[in-house]
């Protein structure tokens, strides 16, 4: 499903960004990033940047706390039931 609320695409630009970052950058990175961020019609006001920034250091502790690839179940398929068997058709016996 495509991100299609402005949220969901700003967390999207966050995670992309730490990712492919390894969980490190400079400043100008950071400004670069807050750009890609206000082109979403975001008022970049100094409150919402700071909490940018807190969620995005927030992101880069999960980013080295956590497998690169989520670990995932493996299910095993259910053994078929046997059929039964279909009953031969018995012949109907005339009416005499």
């Amino acid at each position: 499903m495509a991100a299609t609320h402005s949220l969901q695409k700003m967390t999207k630009k966050l995670g992309d960004f730490v990712v492919k970052q390894q969980g490190v950058w400079n400043h100008e990175e950071w400004e670069t990033l807050c750009g890609e961020i206000a082109a979403l019609g975001v008022d970049m006001d100094d409150s919402f940047q700071e909490h940018l920034g807190l969620l995005l250091e927030h992101l880069r502790v999960f980013y080295f706390c956590m497998p690169a690839t989520a670990a995932t179940k493996r299910r095993t398929k259910a053994k078929a039931k046997p059929r039964a068997k279909a009953k031969a058709a018995q012949p109907e016996q005339a009416a005499s």
